[in-house]
């Protein structure tokens, strides 16, 4: 029963389906009659789902062959249009990627084909991507004419490259008050905000590639288990290998043979053997991982390779279900089983630093399960934008080497001791970061973390202090990642959240019913909630920071798990990296 409330807290809740509205709203989404007016109290879904799926029909014409003059198969009928594709100004044009985002400009009306031709006559033939999120749905200024906010993608091949458009559109519409009436038609559409994004090339294809089958397509590993999903093998494995059906496996990247390649280690769910994929000088990848003696089929979350014991080589450490778990490199990328921690159980996250400047890295890790029963289940947090009754995280210090050499090396729990378990320790934590915050030469410490606020421990010699509410950014997303890296130049470390942007759950959180009589500023945590990602400015002593997550553009990263900055055009800028996705549903893009 928890695992279940943990889906529909995820997955509907954002629809506003929050605590008194769940099972009221749920039932609705489900029913077959998708009436355009239900007399249900949250008739603005209902709303949202047939306008969303007549955009969608529309966008299916769109994918099968570039429009002529105008919207071909749209239910428009001559509506008024203002101008969809404005005048631009050049953001960014760095040989590779050009940037452009639109001019202050009026929402005249114009002949709707105009509108039509214009917007789409960049791409050169058939879209691929076409993409409509509501994430707002006004029925109260008039019932009979609606009004629905959309953020709005198209992308495919372009003349000089492969373009992508992204906007937000206000549309107006209108019922013609006949009985017979099933759909609403479009009365007016204006545009709040543009950005195109040209990806240059002759081919007019895109800037990455899936490498995946050149990569490991001829690899057993991908052919026999790999290229199959969570839910083929969770009907195929037993349920005492702890098969989780979530998923939420990660990977680690590093050199574990010293050839100077990177490899990548993947871990696998509960009866599923872990692989290691070691690079080939002719770019593919094999897995070696039995070989390699790590081919575990633990429940495995999390990995990484560290050199714990300053020999010059990647070790492995595994946050296992059966602990938390680390094996020494023989320095050919063989690996010997030599700690396991069993009361670090349930662990999603790994990561390492020198927290003491003693010489050696220690490890800190994220649980989110109070328990090991809690692994199929959730314990309720509480409360659901401020929870604190997770599993609790640890600080495992490295002692160095053991007296005994054939022990290799001692660790200890540091979590009492360093003053983090006293301090907001059980937040359902999913990743860390660790960054020298405030320039002071030791580790500091960012905790994302679900169900609510953040973390951020100053390191005061070894002692940490969490004043996330103080820095100003006791942000109260659904924290999946953590990353740091310096956005603006300015020298000075900036930290950034990946949480989860809902649609549903910006549309439902600003309706009447949701909550009525709930205090403004928790409605408002609702509301942020369902935001997106987090973008914090250092302002400059590291122990002050600026939410500039809007006015920067990086909140809708969708459902997004991972994040991290790197410079992707080798500028100069620390650019942004967001992984997102959940468990697939009939309609796959639907993030």
């Amino acid at each position: 029963m928890a695992g279940l409330l943990r889906c529909h807290l995820r997955a509907l809740a954002f629809m506003g389906i929050v605590f008194g509205g769940l099972f009221l709203l749920s039932s609705i989404l489900r029913s077959e009659d998708a009436t355009p007016r239900p007399d249900a109290d949250w008739r603005s879904e209902s709303f949202s789902a047939t306008v969303t799926a007549q955009l969608g029909e529309w966008g299916s014409l769109l994918k099968k062959g570039k429009p002529a003059s105008g919207a071909e198969g749209f239910t428009v009928a001559q509506p008024t249009v203002g101008v969809l594709r404005p005048p631009v100004s050049v953001v960014l044009d760095d040989g590779g990627f050009c940037v452009t985002r639109m001019k202050p400009v009026e929402s005249t009306a114009a002949a709707p084909g105009d509108v039509w031709k214009r917007l789409f006559e960049p791409f050169t033939g058939p879209l691929d991507l076409v993409k409509f999120k509501v994430i707002e749905v006004d029925l109260a200024a008039s019932p009979e004419s609606p009004v629905t906010r959309q953020l709005v993608t198209f992308a495919g091949p372009a003349e000089s490259g492969y373009l992508e458009q992204n906007a937000t559109w206000r549309i107006t519409w209108q019922w013609n008050g006949e009985e017979e009436e099933t759909l609403p038609r479009i009365r007016s559409i204006a545009l709040e905000d543009f950005e195109e994004v040209l990806a240059k090339s002759a081919s007019g294809k895109r800037a990455f590639q899936d490498a995946t089958l050149a990569v490991i397509g001829q690899s057993p590993a991908y052919r026999d288990q790999l290229r199959f999903g969570n839910t083929y093998w969770r009907q195929r494995i037993e349920l005492f290998n702890r098969f989780f059906k979530f998923g939420h496996h990660g990977l680690a990247i590093g050199d574990v043979n010293g050839d100077g390649l990177d490899d990548v280690y993947v871990c696998q769910n509960g009866g599923l053997p872990n692989r290691l994929f070691v690079q080939q000088p002719d770019g593919t990848a094999s897995d070696v991982a039995a070989d390699a003696g790590v081919d575990f089929l633990d429940l495995t979350r999390s990995a990484l390779f560290v050199d714990l014991d300053n020999d010059g080589d990647q070790d492995l450490v595994l946050a296992a279900d059966t602990g938390l778990l680390a094996f020494r490199n023989d320095g050919s990328g063989r690996f010997e089983a030599k700690v396991r921690y069993p009361t670090v159980r349930n662990a999603f996250g790994v990561s390492a630093a020198d927290y003491d400047n003693d010489g050696d890295l220690d490890l800190y890790v994220c649980r989110y399960f109070a328990k090991k029963e809690e692994g199929a289940g959730l314990a309720v947090p509480v409360p659901y934008f401020d929870a604190n009754n997770g599993g609790r995280n640890f600080l495992i210090r490295n002692e160095g080497p053991a007296k005994n050499a054939a022990n290799w090396l001692n660790f200890s729990d540091a979590t009492v001791a360093s003053g983090l378990d006293s301090q907001n320790n059980r937040r359902f934590s999913l990743a860390a970061v660790w960054d020298d915050v405030d320039h002071d030469g030791d580790q500091d410490l960012f905790v994302a973390n679900d169900f609510g606020l953040k973390n951020l421990y100053i390191n005061e010699r070894g002692i940490f202090k969490d004043i996330a509410g103080a820095a100003g950014i006791d942000d109260g997303g659904f924290g999946m990642s953590a990353s740091s890296g310096d956005y603006d130049g300015d020298g000075l470390t900036d930290l950034y959240a990946g949480n989860m942007f809902s649609a549903a759950g910006s549309r439902v959180t600003r309706q009447p019913q949701f909550r009525p009589g709930l205090a403004p500023e928790l409605l408002q945590r609702f509301q942020h909630m369902a935001r997106g990602n987090s973008l914090f400015r250092n302002l400059g002593s590291g122990r002050s920071f600026r939410d500039v997550s809007v006015m920067t553009g990086v909140t809708v990263g969708r459902w997004s798990w991972g994040s991290v900055f790197a410079d992707l055009n080798n500028d100069g800028w620390e650019d942004l990296v967001v992984a997102n996705g959940y468990v697939t549903g009939e309609v796959p893009d639907d993030l």
